[in-house]
């Protein structure tokens, strides 16, 4: 609007490399900055079009895979609705035709699930089994339910889940408080298969495992034998108190079961001794062992070799496999116990940080699910 002058100036030209001066007249100069300003708006308008095609094609294909994943979630939602309440029995109960629960889970299933006459529920022996049964019989007080087996043809056998069975082997005697039932409840929800109780020279005892070395005084004088009884009566309080920390494992272990629907209820192990573990054909078959110790490899890098190892086998479906993981108790294994599980085991690292054995016992069973059995 400005170049109205007819008189010539001089205007700024851009070339291909760097701006030159070139005499011209003001018309001339509006003829050629409208024709550069056509030109770059044709490939801004060239370049826009391009950027939405592709965007177009982008969000076709995440539409696509995200309709994929709705579909799959909506459809497993609604068959989580459908699912009927599961129930642990014995495994003897298969082979009968008529059976009742618990008091405590027959008040579960009519007080709390209000079920009623002709409703059916899953049992399941805790082993791989599941099968129907039909409520027939409710007592008056609705504390007893009575069940009956539907036909044969209902029952189903479900394998344990995954390409490796993992068993955590933690020395958990230490831990206080209900941090040891925490640690049993994550791992029964992470699908682990059991628990084994490891007994080191710096961990306490559990259990069984305690009831060696009672101190009882035979004889002596009256005081002697009042002292006597008195230290016996503690020994078999502590026996009992640490007994129901098992007892307690056990019940942890069966709820946590139930609420996560496992056809395979997660095993609490006897307490064993480090030197009886180390030399057991339990330990040395295996498919892997892993150690967690501070500077040791990366557990995701291990976990992805087994792995590739197991896919690359003939036997991959039939072929049974367990892994240990293998945690310390928190004042860490002795050196002599290290030395032993660093020339048979993997040395594994979960990070910088100094864990609790609770929180490594549950973050490596995680990472190994997550890598090896998904």
């Amino acid at each position: 609007a400005r170049c109205t002058s007819l008189a010539p100036q001089f205007y700024p030209i851009k070339s291909s490399s760097h701006f030159i001066t070139q005499r011209m007249t003001s018309s001339s100069a509006i003829r050629h900055f409208t024709l550069t300003f056509d030109r770059q708006m044709h490939s801004f308008r060239s370049m826009r079009i391009l950027q939405s095609r592709r965007s177009f094609v982008f969000s076709s294909i995440s539409s696509s895979n995200n309709g994929t994943t709705s579909e799959n979630v909506n459809a497993n939602r609604k068959a989580q609705t459908l699912r009927l309440q599961r129930f642990y029995v014995r495994p003897e109960t298969f082979e009968t035709s008529n059976f009742s629960l618990s008091k405590e889970d027959s008040r579960h299933a009519l007080k709390s699930l209000r079920l009623r006459v002709d409703d059916a529920i899953e049992v399941c022996d805790g082993q791989g089994r599941v099968k129907r049964a039909r409520l027939v019989d409710v007592d008056s007080r609705r504390t007893d339910a009575t069940f009956e087996m539907m036909s044969s043809k209902e029952e189903n056998f479900h394998p344990f889940p995954g390409r490796v069975k993992w068993d955590v082997v933690c020395a958990c005697a230490g831990i206080k408080g209900e941090r040891s039932s925490v640690l049993v409840e994550k791992l029964t929800e992470l699908n682990g298969r059991a628990l084994v109780p490891l007994l080191t020279s710096r961990s306490g005892k559990i259990g069984s495992a305690s009831a060696s070395g009672k101190n009882a005084s035979k004889g002596g004088s009256s005081s002697d034998n009042s002292i006597g009884r008195s230290k016996r009566r503690k020994d078999e309080e502590e026996e009992d108190e640490e007994t129901g920390k098992e007892l307690r494992w056990q019940r942890v272990a069966l709820a946590a079961s139930k609420q996560s629907l496992r056809a395979h209820v997660f095993g609490i192990e006897k307490p064993v001794n480090f030197n009886d573990f180390v030399s057991s054909t339990y330990f040395r078959e295996a498919t892997c062992r892993f150690v967690a110790a501070a500077g040791g490899a990366g557990f995701a890098e291990k976990l992805r070799g087994v792995k590739e190892d197991i896919l690359k086998d003939d036997d991959e479906i039939t072929k049974e496999r367990y892994g240990l993981i293998i945690i310390g108790p928190e004042g860490d294994f002795d050196d002599d116990e290290m030395k032993v599980l660093m020339d048979t085991c993997e040395t594994i690292s979960l990070g910088d940080l100094r864990l609790r054995t609770e929180t490594a016992a549950i973050a490596s069973l995680s990472i190994a699910q997550m890598i090896t059995n998904v």
